[in-house]
């Protein structure tokens, strides 16, 4: 359900993934609280309960330095000054390319606080703190939760990270796949 208008462009509540990929052919989404904490934190071992205390794949407080090569565990937030200075103080899309999750996905600590599609009663969250954040933002606990009419508001340290997801027939293809490499051994 859209609330909002063109001047308060609101937000999207409650809005059924399966049913608007089957009507509108959606595939792209805010990551709920759960796929976003999941994303940055899990160590993807195979075992549910083992998460990072940092999403580049560390338990040890990132640094902020910019170096070529990336020697990872770097993100873009604030220590001892700025990892980039103005006019813009974000990093490009990877720009710390040692430093992903263990699912791949770049710059979930520092760099933007990123907003998901999950409301606790008439808040939304932020996760992964910003340029101008301390590391204790970057760390796994910290949810900051704002009126969940905040995301039309224009703020510099924030944004949002958009997911895909699969299509239903890719998904069979791959379980087919699998299952015919596991016949043919």
């Amino acid at each position: 359900m859209f609330n909002g208008n063109n001047v308060n462009p609101g937000s999207f509540l409650g809005v059924d993934r399966v049913a608007a990929k089957n009507t509108y052919g959606v595939i792209y989404v805010l990551p709920t609280r759960n796929e976003w904490y999941k994303a940055a934190y899990h160590k993807n071992d195979g075992i549910t309960g083992n998460y990072w205390l940092y999403p580049t794949q560390s338990n040890v407080i990132p640094s902020n330095d910019l170096i070529n090569p990336d020697p990872g565990n770097n993100a873009n937030f604030y220590q001892n000054g700025f990892t980039i200075g103005s006019p813009s103080y974000v990093t490009s899309v990877g720009e710390f390319e040692n430093s992903e999750s263990a699912y791949g996905t770049y710059d979930q600590g520092g760099n933007i606080s990123e907003w998901n599609e999950t409301l606790d009663g008439s808040l939304r969250g932020m996760w992964g703190g910003s340029f101008d954040s301390y590391a204790s933002a970057l760390w796994s606990s910290p949810l900051i939760n704002y009126d969940a009419d905040a995301p039309y508001e224009e703020v510099i340290s924030f944004g949002f990270r958009i997911a895909s997801i699969p299509e239903p027939a890719t998904l069979s293809l791959l379980s087919l796949g699998l299952l015919v490499l596991k016949i043919k051994r």
